[in-house]
């Protein structure tokens, strides 16, 4: 699993604290979920917004981790080729929460 701090100096005032962003591989071994579920739990005890690709099994699992801990998450689609940085994209509907949708 990869672990990235991403500047939010000039984001909203609800990023102000930090992000960190998430990726892992596309099947991840029961430690790798473990790693995610830590790493995402230690930095949102502190406030970070998290970001991820939420079609991504440990974005998945980054998003739910986020959701539970009440702080801001990211989706972020796969880069293609042919993009030149990260989209911003709502979460699906699987990870909605019904009393906070953040995107």
């Amino acid at each position: 699993m990869r672990v990235f701090i991403i500047d939010t100096r000039n984001m909203g005032p609800e990023l102000q604290v930090g992000m960190v962003g998430v990726a892992g591989s596309a099947h991840p071994s029961a430690a790798e979920r473990k790693e995610c579920v830590e790493t995402v739990s230690e930095y949102a005890v502190d406030g970070w917004a998290i970001a991820a690709d939420p079609n991504t099994p440990i974005g998945q699992l980054a998003a739910l981790t986020a959701e539970a801990a009440c702080v801001p998450f990211m989706a972020f689609d796969r880069l293609t080729p042919q993009s030149s940085g990260p989209a911003v994209a709502p979460l699906p509907k699987a990870l909605r929460s019904p009393v906070r949708d953040v995107l």
